[in-house]
């Protein structure tokens, strides 16, 4: 496990409360997992979700972001002790 900084963004920022958090995460992990402990987290007691359950109301539309890279469902991650995962809202242009 590795401790990984979470950075909410916009709407996510809004609804934790906080722009970020700290989470433990296996060192290799995929785009699914990323999802899932900071989403679900039915199994790990205290990670993102289960904290910030009003994360719920952007599930199905958020991104996520890892070292300033969009992330995409398929994608593999080796996480290190800097890296940084970011919540991204819906964006609107304008």
């Amino acid at each position: 496990m590795v401790s990984v900084k979470v950075l909410f963004f916009g709407e996510a920022f809004q609804l934790v409360g906080k722009r970020e958090e700290t989470v433990e995460f296996p060192a290799e992990t995929d785009y699914e997992e990323l999802r899932r402990i900071i989403l679900e987290v039915e199994k790990v007691i205290f990670k993102v979700f289960q904290k910030y359950p009003a994360l719920s109301k952007i599930e199905k539309v958020m991104m996520l972001a890892v070292d300033q890279e969009y992330a995409n469902p398929g994608d593999r991650f080796e996480l290190e002790r800097f890296t940084e995962i970011a919540v991204i809202p819906p964006l609107s242009g304008g």
